[in-house]
């Protein structure tokens, strides 16, 4: 790993900047190689893969006293890039990440590319009619109401060989900002943080089971000409395939969160001596009280499951918004 960077302290203190940039090989990552049908059992994960982190860091914070007012205000944000750089003999790209319903393994992970990125087919709206359907011979089994599916290499066939990065679950940038401030006896702390450029996955719906709840977005589907370009009609028997895996499904993650702020009092000193106390503080606060984002399932955190399946959201418990109050009595 090789770092450069800067710590400075400015006027007196009142200003910190923290700065850097770095670039961190990591080699010998465990990772599952896929091998031939012939050699008759399932790989193992084996020390073959090698990545490489690149980015830059800052960070910034302030603080300052005018008279009884006492505060500070900070932030910091990341930008990181992330690259395969080795797979193992043959560099052989691994697939992972199942989700009901959508069918196909939906990331990707190949040497040259971020690690386990979406994998599928580009759309390009709804056949209108019948006829516009029938003139796209690459999809013969299709019909009005059914998804476009782009075919990539112009072979008349939509397969395999179509499909393409359709989303990446690692964001372009992330940061956090926090403030403090006090006056007399009160005091109140805030703190923000947030990712954006990221893509999520969404997978919570069964779209191949018609007995399942659909996201209310069903209620805009596709019902005749010119009715949706997004969302197709909904069809027992799918011969189009419109929910195999597809950039429908891959949503922008970007989120900024309040996920924690207070403000407290404690007493003064002479309430606290007629008390026979040594110091009495009464607060009220709230964790992950906002989130400000366009994804539309319960929670853009969405997390991991094991280092080649990102930003996939199969149905979770959200984070939960959490109000409390609270007195703390020193004697």
């Amino acid at each position: 790993q090789t770092n450069i960077g800067v710590d400075a302290d400015l006027y007196k203190g009142k200003l910190n900047v923290v700065a850097d940039y770095f670039v961190k090989n990591t080699n010998d990552m465990l990772a599952v190689v896929p091998l031939p049908g012939v050699v008759g059992f399932l790989p193992s994960a084996t020390n073959v893969a090698s990545a490489k982190n690149s980015g830059f860091e800052f960070a910034l914070n302030h603080r300052n006293q005018k008279g009884l007012w006492n505060y500070s205000i900070g932030g910091n944000i990341a930008f990181i890039k992330n690259e395969v750089t080795d797979l193992g003999e043959g560099g052989q790209p691994v697939a992972t990440g199942s989700v009901f319903g959508i069918g196909d393994l939906v990331s990707y992970t190949e040497i040259g590319q971020p690690i386990a990125y979406f994998y599928g087919y580009e759309t390009n709206g709804i056949f209108q009619t019948d006829e516009e359907a029938a003139a796209y011979t690459a999809l013969p089994n299709a019909q009005a109401g059914d998804v476009i599916f782009v075919d990539q290499n112009e072979d008349g066939v939509i397969d395999s060989e179509d499909k393409v990065m359709i989303g990446n679950p690692h964001p372009d940038f992330t940061y956090g900002i926090n403030m403090e401030a006090s006056y007399r006896g009160f005091d109140f702390t805030l703190f923000l943080q947030g990712s954006h450029g990221n893509d999520i996955l969404n997978g919570v719906f069964r779209y191949d089971l018609n007995t399942t709840n659909l996201p209310v977005a069903a209620l805009e589907r596709w019902t005749g000409e010119g009715t949706s370009d997004w969302y197709p009609r909904i069809s027992h028997s799918d011969p189009n395939q419109n929910n195999r895996i597809s950039d429908r499904f891959v949503e922008d993650g970007s989120y900024m969160r309040i996920k924690n702020v207070q403000l407290g009092y404690t007493l003064p000193e002479s309430a606290m001596q007629r008390l026979n106390i040594g110091k009495c503080r009464i607060y009220v606060a709230a964790n992950n009280l906002f989130t400000f984002t366009d994804y539309s399932g319960l929670d853009p955190e969405v997390g991991t499951r094991g280092t080649l399946e990102i930003g996939i959201d199969r149905g979770f418990y959200p984070s939960a918004r959490t109000f409390l109050a609270g007195i703390n009595v020193n004697f």
